[in-house]
């Protein structure tokens, strides 16, 4: 059995359609990182700058407009998850389980971690909050490093396997907003008091990979409405200021959605590239032409959906019926970040080698 699974070849990828170039798209700039990046970087895009990292310990900002350097600093041997900032102060984790503050371009503090973490920290309201991979969570003073709470999520049905991926972290309403196993939960930003929850998937499956269902991101919010995946489960909307389900969709997907106050838009596993109405789930396009092109989680850009591949392609696609509108090529190296908003017509990809690209559509 494990003999013929070892010469299992994926299917190969979907063949390019023609590019239709019906809206303008172009590679406004490119930058390099020092190393590779091959853990889940988060790109933070604030004030006109670009926080990102590579695997090797770099940290680097860059001009959102013209990609130039504003500052870079080695704060690790090596990196598992970043970057998080509120343009102050950066936050990533190391490869020894430390939590690093960058400020001004030059490390502010380190800490240790109870355990790893694979989500970007987040930072806020002068504090910087972790989701550790014992699911935990904890807040730390960013101005010293202090730790302030800790607090364990309610056990679940979740078991003892964790995605090395970024899940669910964010501030919304006042309180915080956690990923858990299937499940949104909602902390005190203050003290780590739990507030509520929402399940978005039950976990299920006749073994741990199976049942693994943490919620991924990215995701995306418009007022009270939060939308998010779980991983192979569903994409799935709520109304977290009521903790209750709006609207829930099958969908065996592993990377977030994005969204706006009309759709949300996600890539599932096979390839196919679906959205649904934010208002009532119902289904209101596909596009099946990247199919096992490896794709990334998209980007909804106003009436475009930018979607990246494993190829080095950046897609853009109509918002309004999923059809491809241009196509952008980066170093051919496959993406590891999804799209990221820098400006109204501006979005960042990274590839695997380093490669920072800036597509600007007209």
């Amino acid at each position: 059995m494990l003999s013929a699974c070892s010469g299992y070849k994926p299917p190969p990828p979907s063949p390019l359609q023609p590019n239709p170039a019906t809206v303008a798209a172009h590679a406004a700039w490119t930058q390099r990182l020092a190393g590779g990046v091959n853990f889940p970087l988060h790109v933070a895009a604030v004030d006109g700058r670009l926080i990102m990292a590579d695997a090797s310990g770099d940290v680097m900002a860059l001009d959102a407009t013209t990609g130039s350097v504003a500052w870079r600093t080695h704060v690790a041997s090596s990196l598992v998850a970043g970057v998080g900032t509120d343009g102050t102060t950066s936050a990533v984790v190391s490869g020894s389980s430390e939590l690093i503050a960058i400020r001004n371009g030059m490390v502010a503090w380190k800490v240790p971690l109870a355990s790893q973490s694979y989500t970007a920290p987040l930072v806020a309201g002068g504090r910087v909050f972790v989701v550790n991979a014992d699911r935990s969570i904890a807040a730390y003073d960013a101005g010293n490093g202090y730790r302030l709470w800790q607090q364990k999520a309610r056990a679940g049905n979740e078991d003892n396997l964790v995605l090395k991926q970024d899940s669910l972290l964010m501030a919304a309403g006042g309180g915080l907003l956690v990923g858990v196993a299937g499940r949104i939960v909602a902390f005190n930003p203050d003290n780590g008091a739990p507030l509520g929850e929402v399940t978005l998937a039950i976990p299920r499956g006749v073994d741990e990979v199976a049942r693994m269902s943490d919620v991924v991101a990215p995701a995306s919010r418009v007022g009270n409405s939060l939308c998010a995946r779980t991983f192979q489960a569903n994409v799935a909307c709520a109304d977290y200021g009521k903790s209750a389900i709006a609207w829930s969709q099958p969908s065996d997907g592993t990377s977030g959605i994005s969204g706006d106050a009309r759709i949300v838009v996600g890539a599932d596993s096979l390839g196919d590239v679906v959205a649904w109405s934010r208002a009532d789930g119902k289904q209101l396009w596909k596009n099946t032409t990247f199919r096992h092109r490896g794709l990334s989680a998209p980007l909804v850009m106003g009436d475009n959906v930018l979607v990246a591949d494993a190829q080095g392609y950046v897609h853009v696609l109509d918002a309004a019926d999923g059809e491809l509108r241009n196509r952008v090529a980066t170093d051919g190296a496959p993406i590891q970040v999804a799209p990221v908003a820098a400006g109204r017509d501006l979005a960042v990809v990274v590839g695997a080698k380093g490669t920072v690209s800036a597509i600007r559509l007209q």
